[in-house]
């Protein structure tokens, strides 16, 4: 009788086990979903298309020196 209880409780970790690599491997894959969506909605073209589209407009009338600071110390 014992090893009948041990074999089924055997069999029931290993289902358990089962279920929860299914649930672990289901979770990495929204993760990746999200991720690449969270990715897509940073990106530079995206993010381009927003800024025209709120109605901010290049302006090459505007100079931004990259090392205006070390300039400055001169």
């Amino acid at each position: 009788m014992g090893n009948v209880t041990l074999t089924n409780r055997s069999v029931d970790e290993s289902l358990v086990v089962s279920q929860l690599n299914k649930e672990i491997k289901s979770l990495e894959d929204q993760n990746i979903l999200t991720q690449a969506r969270i990715a897509e909605s940073g990106s530079l073209t995206l993010l381009a298309e927003r800024i025209a589209q709120a109605g901010y407009v290049d302006n090459a009338a505007i100079v931004a020196l990259p090392n205006s600071a070390s300039m400055a110390l001169r």
